[in-house]
């Protein structure tokens, strides 16, 4: 029993780091599988489709920190003398992509890239603001990440989801999707306040104008130039995707597409955070040199993972289905066979992520990231011809065919031959949780 109270005692942030994720990946689980066939029934099938697209739009968006909170994380921890130099850097840059992507959401619904709602002006600003909000909220969260306090960044989106969800069954049956988002505003408003304090609390920083330097911000975005090259490419492969479809399916096919990322994002969320806890302790271990405890940890995860990971898909394609037919509402032949094929891609997406955690974790992401990004490139390109093709369907088989080719073969090769570059030896506590 001592050596049991004395493991818990050593290990007590990352057993409230894991706790806190699976309390709040439950949570947001709940929220997504209840809202989601609401809206569908509230809105209809195609305001409900023009609400994915516009969310997945600011997802898009919401990529163009350029990396920086990646990079802020990784560098608070390896250079924690310069936290107000970097963290000033990186909070002024939120107004200026908020200013700047008001035209640009304009443009888009002036070019008929998206669909136009009736207040224009309105609704770009208030994407723009989300974005920026997101933005925001991600440096908070990396700030308690690098202190390895994971824990309360997720409590707090937790109950920001919670409340969210509650506006969003109070304001829906009012068909305004512009009213939607206005809640999703002040409530981000009010979640960043609360990041902010409980960041301070855990880090002392300071937040002012005159300790903000041009200087830093374009030093930061060079050094996280190819964290901010894998988030596009990973939102490429699916915001983007989904834009796209919203040009080439009928409102049936896209809100059954919809459904589907849906269901599925709730298992692939959940999964990959549960991993993303571990992102401190392997940068930590660099910065110790310990490279025998960061190989041995990337072993016992990659094993770990990919068994449970397989077992979550066998009983997702034994009774998934009938689970999602049961929560939609939908289906269809069609539905069917893009359902299967997704719990395929998401099974893959889920073991490629240990490499791709490590590899970021590491800042081995200058060649993945390429990779990624012709991956995601090529899979939209594929995606359109399959489409027109085979349907619905099209787009998933894109995805897989060109993901399993590419990065998740790629991925685990490239990460197991940097490490064995690195002198292997055996160095004390190597990290062999999860």
């Amino acid at each position: 029993m001592s050596l049991l109270n004395k493991w818990l005692r050593g290990n007590k942030n990352y057993i409230a780091n894991l706790g806190a994720t699976f309390v709040s990946q439950a949570a947001t689980a709940l929220s997504v599988l209840l809202i989601t066939p609401y809206l569908v029934r509230q809105l209809g099938e195609s305001s409900f489709s023009y609400y994915g697209v516009l969310l997945n739009l600011v997802l898009v968006a919401s990529v163009f920190d350029f990396g920086l909170n990646a990079g802020l994380c990784h560098r608070l921890i390896q250079e924690p003398h310069r936290k107000n130099l970097l963290i000033n850097a990186v909070f002024f840059f939120s107004p200026l992509v908020f200013a700047l992507a008001i035209p640009v959401f304009l443009l888009l619904f002036y070019l008929d890239w998206v669909a136009k709602s009736s207040s224009v002006g309105l609704l770009a600003t208030v994407l723009a603001l989300v974005v920026a909000q997101n933005m925001l909220a991600l440096q908070f969260e990396s700030i308690l990440q690098s202190v390895n306090k994971i824990f309360l960044s997720k409590l707090l989106r937790m109950v920001r989801t919670v409340l969210e969800t509650f506006f969003l069954f109070l304001l829906s049956d009012t068909g305004d999707i512009l009213l939607l988002l206005y809640a999703t505003a002040i409530i981000n408003f009010i979640f960043l306040v609360a990041l902010y304090l409980v960041a301070k609390k855990q880090l002392s920083f300071t937040i002012s104008w005159t300790q903000f330097k041009w200087t830093a911000l374009l030093s930061h975005f060079k050094y996280s130039g190819w964290y901010f090259a894998s988030a596009l490419a990973a939102v490429i492969a699916f915001n983007v995707q989904i834009v796209l479809l919203g040009k080439y399916l009928t409102d049936t096919q896209m809100a059954t597409f919809l459904l589907i990322f849906r269901f599925f994002e709730v298992i692939r969320i959940g999964m990959t955070n549960f991993t993303q806890v571990l992102f401190p302790s392997i940068s930590m271990l660099q910065a110790s040199g310990n490279w025998y405890g960061i190989y041995s940890s990337f072993k016992l995860v990659f094993l770990r993972v990919s068994v449970l990971s397989i077992f979550i898909f066998l009983l997702v394609l034994w009774k998934g289905y009938e689970v999602f037919v049961l929560w939609s509402s939908y289906s269809a032949p069609e539905a069917s066979i893009t359902f299967k094929l997704y719990g395929v891609y998401v099974l893959l997406l889920i073991i490629d992520h240990i490499s791709v955690l490590y590899l970021m974790a590491l800042k081995f992401n200058r060649l993945p990231a390429i990779i990624s990004l012709f991956q995601s490139i090529l899979t939209m390109a594929v995606t359109v011809y399959l489409v027109h093709k085979i349907g619905l369907s099209g787009a998933v088989w894109a995805s897989l065919v060109v993901f399993l080719l590419t990065t998740f073969l790629f991925n685990p090769a490239y990460l197991i031959f940097q490490l064995k570059k690195h002198k292997l030896s055996p160095l004390p506590s190597p990290v062999d949780r999860l």
